[in-house]
């Protein structure tokens, strides 16, 4: 199995639950993304985000709903972005987020 095969099951899974995929990267050297349709980002919140109005979420009038897929092991690094806000949660699996100070275990 290449590398790209291993995310279309993820692709698939939420493609399953009626999301339109705008675009899509597993190229990545961390793993991959899924870009949704942004005219679905309130149906995404209310499944992953209860109670967030991604209209509040709005920065230049757009919104970018993805899905990252992180390989086992593998580390993102920490950006700032002045027009993009950024909400996370963690759908499957432990992450371990660091801020250099604390180790943070998230399952």
């Amino acid at each position: 199995m290449n590398h790209i095969e291993k995310f279309v099951p993820i692709k698939n899974h939420f493609e399953s639950f009626g999301y339109r995929m705008e675009d899509f990267d597993f190229d990545r050297p961390w793993g991959g993304f899924l870009v949704i349709d942004e005219n679905q980002a309130q149906k995404f919140a209310d499944q992953f985000f209860e109670g967030i109005d991604m209209e509040e979420l709005k920065i230049g009038g757009k919104l970018s709903p993805k899905i990252l897929i992180v390989n086992p092991n593998a580390r993102l690094s920490w950006q700032y972005h002045h027009r993009r806000a950024e909400i996370w949660r963690v759908y499957q699996g432990t992450v371990e987020s660091s801020d250099h100070m604390m180790i943070i275990k998230i399952h």
